[in-house]
């Protein structure tokens, strides 16, 4: 039988439109070659806020819908009512106020105003008494792969089939048209419409002449602690440093990006965050990260890695995703290059990328995020 929809990856993305399209009476198979979650949908920092990108702002809001709903739904998965709050970080009050008048004109919404002293200790007394910030109403703290979890219990739990441990090596055409997939076994599944949300390595399944490729993997560190009294805000640094840091190998180095975060779920913290362009080595970074941490919330110097992961990020050109139909092939669809908001605005880029799948609707995805568009490709 010839499945309506084979989604090819399990993170946010691919669960979600798995169970939005099973919800709509569609045969659905998820293929994941590893676990649920296994990257950035499941080792991310666990914080779903506003991403400063006007063009992503609708999908956020819309996100935000569908986590009440999937909360709503029962107990497995708990979303906020009311968001903690974005504590922007820095050292120079100047620079907080620049910032805050920055943000006051491109996003009022977010009520940005600008903490120091007595007031800011008092809402987070853990946090070292010189530093400014600049506080937001975004930001809702979740266990890292939670939401990714409880998509795939939805979409299971409708009908969906999901088979952990499928790697897919092709997708197979008949002429301008998706046929299904090959897994990496030999065999052939045929489906009407195949959606890729395989993160990073979506460039290599739709063109696997190479020539397609602006979306590149962006390789993140976190590690979780446990400390008293954990901060209720979500807390970033400002500024983004560039440092060298071992790769997974352990024999070399590589030019990484870091800037210090902190969300917290309980008494778990996630500490974060890296961008590297080569895979790091997760036990040997995580000490830098609670040292460098350590500069804005003291504790972190005496606490102990519970737990460090390393994920690749989907990254784009543009920084922002591309969703809908791949351009020259009928029933095939893409939804990718989310880079760290993916459980922020996921979700909804799913919906969207269903509504083309079942309906043949676009209209939904401004151009900006259309996958028919070029960027750095020859697609």
């Amino acid at each position: 039988m010839k499945l309506d929809l084979i989604v090819i990856g399990g993170g946010i993305i691919g669960c979600s439109a798995a169970a939005f399209a099973a919800e709509r009476g569609a045969s659905v198979l998820l293929l994941e070659e590893r676990e649920i979650g296994a990257g950035a949908s499941g080792r991310n920092s666990g914080s779903v806020q506003y991403p400063f990108d006007p063009i992503l702002a609708a999908l956020h809001v819309a996100t935000l819908d569908l986590y009440r709903e999937l909360a709503a739904a029962g107990p497995a998965f708990s979303f906020p009512a009311a968001p903690a709050g974005l504590l922007l970080l820095t050292d120079d009050p100047a620079e907080a106020r620049d910032r805050a008048d920055e943000l006051a004109r491109d996003a009022p919404h977010l009520q940005p105003h600008v903490m120091t002293g007595e007031a800011l200790a008092e809402a987070e007394p853990m946090l070292s008494r010189d530093l400014a910030a600049v506080r937001l109403e975004t930001g809702y703290p979740i266990p890292p792969d939670g939401a990714t979890a409880a998509m795939a219990r939805r979409a299971s739990e409708v009908g969906a089939a999901l088979r952990v441990g499928a790697a897919v090596a092709g997708i197979r055409r008949d002429r301008d048209r998706v046929a299904g997939v090959t897994l990496a076994d030999g065999s052939d599944i045929e489906g009407e419409a195949v959606l890729v949300a395989a993160g990073p390595w979506s460039p290599n399944l739709l063109d696997p002449s190479g020539a397609w490729q602006p979306i590149q993997p962006t390789h993140g560190v976190t590690v979780q602690v446990e400390v008293r009294s954990a901060p209720t805000h979500i807390l970033e640094e400002g500024v983004v440093h560039t440092i060298n840091q071992p790769v997974e190998s352990g024999d070399t180095n590589a030019e990484m990006a870091s800037s210090f975060s902190m969300i917290s779920v309980g008494r778990t913290s996630t500490i974060g965050s890296t961008f590297s362009p080569e895979a790091l080595d997760a036990d040997a970074v995580a000490p830098l990260l609670l040292n460098r941490g350590a500069r804005f919330v003291p504790a972190l110097r005496h606490a102990s890695p519970l737990r460090s992961r390393v994920c690749a990020r989907p990254q784009s050109v543009d920084g922002r995703p591309f969703i809908g139909s791949w351009p020259g092939t009928a029933g095939l669809f893409l939804c990718v290059g989310h880079g760290p908001w993916g459980i922020s605005t996921g979700p909804a880029s799913a919906a969207l990328a269903v509504s083309g799948i079942l309906d043949g609707d676009e209209d939904g995805i401004v151009p900006e995020l259309r996958a028919s568009r070029v960027v750095g490709s020859s697609g």
